[in-house]
């Protein structure tokens, strides 16, 4: 019996969703991946920061920091009052 060997391959591209497909950026390489094949694409927020705390400690001081900045920054109470659309409007 003849064995076969399998090799993780991992490749980092970045791609545009368009009309509901993703479609890369040329960056002149070419994909290692034969045509028809299943592949899995995880999709990244550009927007959203990961977090880089290490510890409990470090988790815990940024948010200390973070409750004393909403303290010395409240909310005025006649500020106006946003509707549920002007919320999550995307621009």
């Amino acid at each position: 019996m003849q064995s076969c060997e399998v090799k993780a391959v991992s490749q980092r591209l970045k791609a545009i969703y368009k009309d509901g497909a993703f479609v890369p950026i040329p960056n002149g390489d070419k994909l290692n991946v034969a045509e028809n094949a299943e592949v899995e694409i995880t999709v990244h927020d550009p927007h959203v920061v990961p977090a880089t705390a290490t510890s409990d400690e470090e988790r815990e001081r940024a948010l200390r920091e973070l409750f004393a900045s909403w303290d010395a920054h409240p909310l005025r109470p006649d500020a106006p009052r946003l509707t549920r659309d002007e919320m999550h409007e995307r621009r």
